[in-house]
This record gives C-alpha cells, structure tokens and sequence, in this order.
C-alpha cells in the first residue's frame, strides 16, 4: 500500500510541475510600450555598414516597436522569425497573417539585423551595456531565430507590406498575443509655424529681409570702392579726356565692379560654426529611462515622422516636446534628432548647434551621443576642422560598441552640403572688401607734370 501511495505521488508532481513552469514562464519576460508605424525603408545591417533596403513591390514596411525585457533569474527561448506574426485588421478576410521579415533594436531610429546569416553563424548587434539582440539558425533549411542577450533591448520588428493610420495590428510573439493600433497622421503644426523673423531670432540668423539689405549694401558699397579706385588709378596715369567719350570708361568699370563684387553678398547670413569643449567630451552616459515628460507625445510623434523622412515636421514636433519638457535623457535625444533632421535638409550650422546641444546636456545617453559624435566628426573634417573632428571621433569610439558606422550616401551627402557651407563662410569673411578700401583710401598720390 505505502508503494502504491508514494508511486500516485510522484506522478502528480510529474503531471504539475510542467504545468507550473508553463503557467509561471510567462511571467519572466514582457514586452511592454508597443507602438507601430508604416515606414517607406529600413535600414538593415551589411558588414560594418548600415543601407537602406526598401521593399520589391514599392509599399513600404509594417514596423512594430517595443521593449523586450527578462526579469531576473528568467530567460526567454530563442523564437523563430516566421512565427513572429502581423495581422492586421483592414487585411482582406482570411488573408493569413505576415511573419517578420527582420529585426533589430532602436539606436535613436531603428536598425536591423540582415536576415542572410548563414549556417551556425550568430548575428549579433550589441545596444551599450543595457544588452542586445542575435540571430541565428540551426541549419540551411531551418528558420531564423531571435536570441536576446542582456536583460533589455528595444526590439524593433518588420513587416511587409504598410497598414494605414488607424489600423488595429494583433502581433504574435513568443507564444503570446499582442494588440497595438497604428496613430493617426499628426496633424499640421500651425502654433509653431514662424515667419523668418522670428526664426532668425531663434537661432541667432538675420532675417531673410535683412540679410537681402545687408547683401543689397555690400553690393552697392562694393561697386563704389571699385569704381572709385579705378577712376582714381586712371587719373594718375593717363591725361584726362574729353567730357563726351568720360563716361564709357565708368560703364565699363560699373559692370566689372559688379562682377567682382557680386559674390560678397551671400554669405552676410551665415553664423560662424560652434565649437567642441571639455563638456562635449564625456566618456560616461546613462540610460535613457521612461519618458514621462509633457512633451512625450510631441516626442512620440517626431519620431514617427522621422521616420518617414519628413524632417521639417520632424523638427517641429522635436522643438515643441521640448519646450513642454521632456525627461533630461530624452531632451538630450531630442536634440541630436533635430541634429540628424538638420543634416538631412542641408542645414550643416543647425546641425552643428543642435548636436552640440545634444552633447551638453547634464544627462547624456549612449544612443543619442553616438550619432551627434559621428556626424560632428564628418561636419568637422569637412571644414577643416581637424582638432575638433579628432575630439568627436574619440567620443564616438568610447560610444561605438556594435562597430556601427554612417551611411556611405549619407555620408558624401553631409560632405557636399558641408563644403557648400564652408565655401559660404569664406564668401561671408569681408577680407576681399577690406583690402579693397585699404588701397583706396591709402593709395599713395601721383605726382603730375603740369
């Protein structure tokens, strides 16, 4: 009887431990914050580089964001790609539902892991300490598999094909569900439309109004000078000439004088690039933490339209969120945004101020000191200046674990619009007028034979 019993016992702990390990394994990670998006491309890792794929038939990815996350002492199993699964609810009925075509984690954008990794390889991509992510697969015919590595990292998955603005996504992930509806399209930011007065204000630059007066005046006092040079130069040596043939000579010299002068003006508008200091040279960050500021949502939304490559609404969003507050760590990552969407419209002073802003503030995170770093270092290079680009690139290789580098394009990019700019500066410094004047009003007086 007693084997009897002890048999029956052994068999129920046989029967309920399982059952307890699956009903507690679910508590032992969580993803949690999911947001989604559709996004025209996405940047998908090469070797060392990052490039932008965009899919075959044109329509742009489904992109769902989220923080994965094990809780001490727990683990979470290695899931397959194809059964991370999209389905969305405007889909056509009984459509089956996508499997994730990559994934990554969120490095200030989102950037993922190439789905060509070849047998018995782990693709890893390492966010700081925080942790990271790898992918993997067995054997030739058998699926991708996501692994996380760390504690944390935030996941970003793909999908093919877009959904539209207000779309309800259910996600399959790890074996559980997930519901997560795509926003609708912010809406025109008029409050903080501003005419370019108020811009130049802002940011430290003439108007357009007067930097077109400055210009008109430089011009005008330019054509002057030469004008009057020349005409005293010909007094002293040639003998003077009737009244009626005097003043084809002044025409002539009024066109060269406007040609020489002409390109004096633009550069009138231009501020001279900010410099690196000891405080943008940190080799300590924290971790991003919760945003919990007013601005969150501003914040929220840039990057959505970050994403879709529209950087002036971008730049809007990112400047309201933080006028109504945003956590430190996020300020900070909100200025080296408006750093990147400066880059991306050709505006290298904003960028360069925007990024050294990023750099400054009290709390600065890896991810977002990494990009400013990088791109002050081509900014830098690009106008000579070899000792602050030095600087920059030293922050960025104590920030760069994962071996991340810039775009090639994006890169050749930021180089043209850099030199464009420092060509600009050279136009603006008045050396040319300065010398000009100092010949006219200290040239030495001719002495003539009466």
């Amino acid at each position: 009887m007693a084997t009897t019993a002890l048999a029956l016992v052994g068999l129920v702990v046989a029967i309920l431990t399982p059952l307890a390990a699956a009903q507690s394994s679910p508590e032992t990670w969580s993803l949690t914050g999911l947001t989604a998006q559709s996004v025209p491309a996405i940047w998908m890792r090469d070797d060392n580089d990052f490039v932008r794929r965009s899919p075959p038939d044109g329509e742009g990815f489904l992109e769902i964001q989220g923080r994965l996350s094990v809780q001490p002492g727990g683990r979470l199993d290695p899931v397959a790609l194809p059964e991370i699964r999209a389905r969305i609810s405007g889909s056509t009925p009984g459509a089956k539902p996508q499997s994730a075509v990559a994934v990554g984690v969120s490095i200030a954008m989102c950037r993922y892991l190439s789905p060509e990794t070849r047998v018995r390889e782990v693709s890893r991509m390492a966010v700081g300490k925080d942790g990271g992510l790898g992918v993997s697969r067995d054997s030739a015919s058998a699926p991708l598999k996501l692994t996380l590595e760390g504690p944390t990292v935030d996941l970003c998955i793909a999908f093919a094909g877009p959904a539209r603005a207000g779309d309800i996504v259910s996600l399959e992930f790890g074996g559980r569900a997930f519901t997560v509806s795509l926003p609708e399209p912010p809406k025109p930011v008029v409050s903080f439309a501003k005419t370019d007065a108020e811009k130049g204000l802002d940011f430290g630059l003439p108007s357009a109004r007067t930097a077109a007066l400055v210009g008109l005046s430089l011009l005008v006092l330019g054509v002057g000078a030469f004008a009057f040079w020349r005409w005293r130069g010909r007094r002293a040596s040639v003998p003077a000439k009737p009244a009626e043939s005097s003043g084809e000579p002044e025409r002539e010299s009024d066109a060269a004088a406007e040609h020489a002068a002409a390109p004096e003006g633009p550069g009138a508008e231009l501020a001279e690039p900010g410099r690196v200091c000891p405080e943008h040279c940190r080799t300590s960050f924290v971790r991003v933490g919760t945003n919990v500021g007013a601005g969150k949502t501003d914040f929220e939304a840039a990057l959505r339209v970050l994403q879709a490559e529209q950087f002036a609404e971008a730049d809007a969003l990112l400047d309201a969120a933080i006028t109504k507050g945003l956590p430190a760590t996020f300020e900070c990552g909100a200025w080296s945004l408006r750093g990147q969407a400066a880059v991306s419209r050709g505006e290298i002073p904003l960028a360069i101020t925007y990024f050294l802003k990023a750099l400054a503030g009290p709390e600065v995170t890896s991810q977002a000191a990494l990009p400013a770093a990088m791109h002050l270092a081509v900014i830098y290079d690009g106008l000579g200046l070899r000792a602050d680009a030095q600087r920059m690139e030293a922050v960025a290789k104590t920030v760069n674990s994962a071996g991340i580098t810039l775009d090639p394009e994006a890169i050749k990019r930021m180089q043209r619009h850099t030199q464009a700019y420092r060509k600009a500066l050279r136009a603006a410094r008045p050396t040319g007028l300065k010398a000009l004047l100092g010949r006219v009003f200290h040239r030495p007086r001719a002495t003539s034979a009466l």
